[in-house]
């Protein structure tokens, strides 16, 4: 029955129009973006300079990924309960021999199977349009834009999740979508706005060089004025670098309290094999910097552990909630 009732949302959603619309509305956006990142690192660089890499050209389709796709996602399940009341349908699928559970799971199945498929075109078409592009695209690349893409799709079960969530315990669609767009505004907006906030009031006042710490070259120095002065850039380096580490800290343990500042985190290091930390995000978008080291896809999960451990914690609170307000739910 679960099958069953899966594949009966799978076929709606695919045939409706809200999806078509909005699907086709979201693959647009990302290929704009891609395109707008190519163009502008080529002319940065020069056209003639070296072809530029996937991470340092999918920054552009993370960011409207988490942002477009969230509320794809969302539109997609705010009245898979709802619409069944308003419609009179629910009452009379209960009618039938088929349980509580079975209803809620179908259709979280195939809100699921919908987005799967979504994900895999997007990731196909991204694909052909990056190799088009001529963007450096090797082995290696295909597989962690493969576990990109595969973190994108957690990302949108999250967020469906939540809609259907709110869809099971409101009244009618128009306050599910209401609900379900304010938490969103709150878990993406509000949190990342709040984090560097908070991170500077952790962190405090950043350090400044000390005073007498630029020296005259062009007067006659001794050693013990070298000396000193080496030492004054020795303890503004340390604390320098402990004040980055408290503020990077604080901002990265905030803003995970994001679903989309999770996903935005775990493509860093799923994406750049160089990455590490916030600091290197600097790094990913074409700019020059010092040569770093090149992780394994293992060792750069393994840098994103949080981030992925709150983005699962996020998709199961939200099928949970799901689940456990269309069993607990009364039916009129």
């Amino acid at each position: 029955m679960i099958g069953a009732i899966a594949s009966k949302e799978f076929r709606d959603y695919m045939t409706s129009r809200r999806f078509l619309v909005l699907f086709g509305f979201l693959l647009l956006i990302t290929l704009l973006a891609l395109a707008q990142v190519k163009t502008g690192i080529m002319s940065w660089r020069g056209m003639e300079g070296e072809s530029p890499k996937v991470y340092e050209v999918m920054w552009g389709v993370t960011y409207y990924l988490g942002l477009i796709g969230g509320i794809f996602a969302l539109a997609l399940g705010f009245d898979a309960i709802t619409r069944e009341r308003e419609n009179r349908t629910l009452k009379v699928l209960m009618g039938h021999p088929v349980y509580r559970d079975q209803v809620i799971l179908g259709k979280l199945l195939g809100g699921a199977m919908t987005l799967a498929v979504a994900v895999v075109i997007t990731f196909l078409v991204v694909l052909g349009t990056l190799m088009w592009m001529g963007v450096t695209v090797d082995g290696t690349s295909i597989t962690r834009l493969a576990v990109y893409f595969f973190f994108a799709y957690l990302y949108l079960l999250v967020f469906f999740g939540i809609a259907v969530a709110f869809s099971a315990h409101s009244k009618s669609s128009g306050s599910a979508l209401m609900y379900a767009l304010v938490l969103f505004l709150a878990v993406t907006v509000v949190f990342e706005a709040v984090a560097p906030i908070v991170a500077d009031h952790v962190a405090g006042p950043q350090p400044q060089p000390p005073e007498g710490a630029f020296m005259d070259y062009s007067e006659n120095v001794t050693i013990e004025e070298l000396q000193a002065y080496e030492k004054l850039w020795e303890e503004y380096d340390e604390q320098i670098q402990e004040w980055s580490k408290k503020y990077f800290d604080t901002l990265e343990t905030v803003s995970s309290l994001s679903p989309r500042a999770d996903f935005q985190q775990i493509a860093q290091y799923v994406l750049n094999p160089h990455a590490q930390s916030w600091e290197d995000a600097m790094y990913s978008a074409g700019m020059e910097g010092p040569e770093q080291p090149t992780y394994s896809l293992t060792e750069s999960l393994s840098f994103a552990k949080r981030e992925i451990v709150f983005l699962l914690a996020y998709l199961i609170i939200g099928f949970v909630a799901a689940y456990l307000g269309f069993v607990r739910a009364e039916i009129r």
